[in-house]
């Protein structure tokens, strides 16, 4: 989970400021395609200080296909979740907070 810049989504009747990021995969053939969730949730502070996610504001399925894939399959191991996570955002118009 990413925190990522805040922003205003409308639910409800009423404004919510989503803060924090989680993107899943949930299918990859391991050859041309993979499926990745993604969701977008409140921000709710622990006692230690630490956001967790709190209401589900917003979420859907990107799939990543083409030159896309056989980037993120040459990002090296340590990387990989941070680039999936940049490119689902940059995909959304998210800004993810370092």
């Amino acid at each position: 989970m990413k925190n990522i810049q805040p922003i205003e989504i409308w639910i409800n009747g009423e404004n919510k400021i989503g803060q924090l990021f989680q993107v899943t995969c949930i299918f990859d053939n391991y050859e041309n395609t993979a499926r990745n969730n993604w969701q977008i949730f409140t921000a709710v502070t622990n006692i230690n200080g630490i956001d967790q996610p709190g209401e589900l504001l917003s979420g859907g399925n990107l799939t990543i296909t083409g030159q896309s894939y056989v980037d993120w399959g040459n990002v090296p191991a340590n990387s990989i979740n941070a680039w999936i996570y940049n490119w689902s955002a940059q995909q959304l118009g998210l800004t993810i907070i370092p």
